[in-house]
């Protein structure tokens, strides 16, 4: 109760007496400073070391961590009310969460993973996120409650999508009327069933939107050395979530699980990329992006260089609400 009541006032505090007061907390990096609002949250923020989990451990850390996520209202809502009806799908009864702006100005379908590392979060404690993004771009969002890790190893969850994805042809929307869209393990899912489907010939949607992916399981990129810690996500977590992921090392030659090993030459439809600079997944995600460039794919990488992983979710902060609102703009040029 007294950290939700603290960030309530912490965005009253003027962002300049924010940026004399962190001054010296806030890292340079490939000549960009980190957000002084964003470096003043992350030094509030508790600091959970998952890797120190035991599997048996880990259903109540994430009931906990998904309990704060959602008191602790870090995204704006929209000023409209966005209608939601929730489905079942039915072969493992997941929820799937239908979002209905009161702009609806073309028939679309966002197909939406929601992140958290495969291992935490859920369609509630993004539901403020999506009705966002829905009212944003005047779409019909549908949020999907996929299996998560450990319970549910790799390809349980991409099975989940694909599901998921076949129940929205059954009710009418043309594949080309789809657009698959996550964040961090959300991306990777997105584009798991985008790789998924170009590999056996499929439908694809018609685009995809991978804000800040998870794509390769090494971890080992530049910038997971800059950043291994101090910026909310850390290496040594996202090492854990690919480990509670993976059903065997088999997978990590999956171009369905490790992106960066799908064969470019196939198909794909039109993406976009979403990176942040004080990211540890940054250099994996524009790695992404030059090989759909190199493929001749069209492809476009956004790149916010002064904001942290996961920024897309907290909108309360004034350069992640910026930043936001101009990937959404892009990505309605798609839809």
């Amino acid at each position: 109760m007294l950290q939700i009541f603290a960030l309530k006032l912490f965005f009253y505090v003027p962002i300049w007496l924010l940026k004399i007061v962190f001054y010296k907390k806030r890292k340079i990096l490939r000549g960009h400073q980190f957000d002084a609002q964003a470096a003043a949250l992350l030094f509030i923020t508790p600091k959970t070391d998952l890797s120190v989990l035991a599997d048996n451990e880990i259903p109540n850390t994430r009931n906990s961590i998904n309990k704060n996520r959602k008191k602790t209202k870090l995204s704006l809502i929209p000023s409209r009310e966005v209608k939601k009806i929730d489905h079942v799908l039915p072969n493992h009864k997941l929820l799937l969460r239908e979002y209905q702006p009161v702009n609806l100005d073309k028939k679309r379908a966002v197909l939406y993973f929601h992140g958290g590392g495969y291992v935490l979060s859920s369609v509630d404690t993004h539901d403020d996120m999506v009705s966002y993004m829905s009212d944003s771009v005047g779409v019909k969002f549908y949020s999907l409650d996929y299996r998560l890790s450990p319970e549910n190893k790799y390809p349980d969850s991409l099975d989940d999508a694909l599901e998921a994805y076949a129940w929205l042809i059954k009710q009418g929307f043309n594949p080309k009327e789809i657009s698959v869209c996550g964040d961090s393990a959300g991306a990777h899912l997105a584009a798991s069933l985008v790789h998924d489907l170009s590999n056996r010939d499929e439908n694809l949607p018609a685009s995809q939107f991978l804000i800040y992916p998870m794509c390769d399981p090494s971890c080992s990129s530049k910038s997971y050395e800059l950043l291994s810690s101090g910026y909310l996500l850390t290496k040594n977590n996202m090492i854990w979530f690919w480990d509670k992921l993976r059903g065997s090392r088999k997978d990590d030659i999956n171009p369905t699980f490790n992106l960066l090993k799908f064969n470019f030459e196939k198909a794909l439809p039109p993406t976009i990329i979403v990176t942040a600079g004080f990211d540890p997944l940054c250099d994996d995600g524009e790695i992404y992006a030059y090989l759909l460039h190199k493929g001749k794919h069209n492809v476009k990488q956004l790149h916010y260089p002064t904001l942290f992983h996961g920024f897309a979710s907290v909108t309360k902060l004034k350069a992640a609400q910026t930043a936001v609102e101009d990937f959404l703009k892009e990505y309605k040029k798609i839809l």
